[in-house]
């Protein structure tokens, strides 16, 4: 980022409460991100700090039950949609819009949902992402057997979810970290602010979950070539699905699904995505000089 340090915004919405982590860039339109499963912005500092470098405000979303807040239960995948609109907003109300909308993987999902809901967004970037009631969607889990038998397995996990909806389910237990991290190549990033386990109510809620697919703003897909979770095969069908005033596949040639995390492709990325919004209108601010090498290292392992 810049050697101005993060400020942690607190924001409450109904009985619960959740964090922004903004990056102010004066004069900037701002990109609102989602992260990825059980993961914060502290894991993508290399691409909130290739945004800002490419002239944007960032603004990330610490969901509730995630990064800073307490890593507690009671969310399901509607109210952190909720948190995620309701930051949009607050965002507008501080004179911190324009905004466009971001998100990895599960933020990809919730990136997609909100476009299908907000009105008031310049436009919408997923990297990765797919509609939880595609009937191919269960091929990102271990349960891809089960796929002739879907619709039961759906009604089975959601009936557990309402009775047991504290149950912890860790990441393996549905989704292969082989898949997850093949092709990432060398990936260092914090540790700290990570989950470890789901409740089974959320989850329950996730895999139930039913998302509009006509969006009002521009719409970008960003997908690796060699995603071994979310596969080509799989991006191609969810982005036809998806309507929008313009939208466009952007194939990665490698990194994997953790492609966001590696410089290069963050660097592309964060560059692809501020001449978008300055084609749409979004006001740029670029800094003359940027961070020492000590000074990055410090935000990113630091905060």
């Amino acid at each position: 980022m810049s050697s101005a340090r993060a400020r942690f915004q607190r924001l409450e919405r109904n009985s619960h409460s959740f964090t922004l982590e903004l990056w102010p860039n004066p004069g900037a339109g701002s990109v609102l991100f989602y992260p990825g499963t059980m993961l914060s912005p502290r894991h993508y500092r290399t691409l909130l700090a290739a945004l800002r470098r490419s002239g944007l405000a960032v603004a990330g979303l610490h969901l509730a039950g995630h990064g800073v807040n307490p890593h507690k239960g009671g969310f399901t995948f509607a109210s952190l949609l909720e948190d995620g609109l309701f930051a949009e907003r607050w965002l507008h109300e501080a004179g911190l819009g324009p905004v466009a909308v971001c998100g990895h993987s599960q933020g990809g999902i919730l990136t997609v949902a909100h476009a299908a809901r907000s009105t008031t967004l310049t436009a919408a970037f997923a990297i990765c992402a797919i509609l939880p009631h595609m009937p191919r969607a269960i091929e990102l889990t271990r349960f891809a057997r089960f796929a002739r038998e879907r619709d039961r397995l759906e009604r089975a996990i959601v009936r557990l979810g309402r009775a047991l909806p504290w149950l912890p389910v860790p990441l393996a237990a549905y989704l292969s970290l082989g898949r997850v991290l093949a092709g990432h190549g060398e990936l260092a990033m914090p540790r700290g602010g990570s989950r470890y386990t789901y409740p089974l109510g959320f989850l329950a809620s996730l895999f139930s979950a039913r998302i509009g697919t006509e969006l009002t703003c521009p719409f970008r897909l960003y997908n690796a070539r060699d995603d071994a979770l979310f596969t080509p095969s799989l991006a191609r069908e969810f982005f036809n699905a998806i309507h929008a005033p313009e939208k466009t596949l952007v194939w990665l040639p490698d990194g994997g699904h953790l492609a966001p995390m590696m410089p290069p492709r963050a660097a592309f990325m964060a560059r692809d995505m501020a001449a978008v919004c300055a084609g749409l209108g979004m006001e740029l601010h670029l800094e003359a000089a940027g961070p020492t090498k000590k000074q990055a290292r410090r935000h990113f392992y630091g905060l």
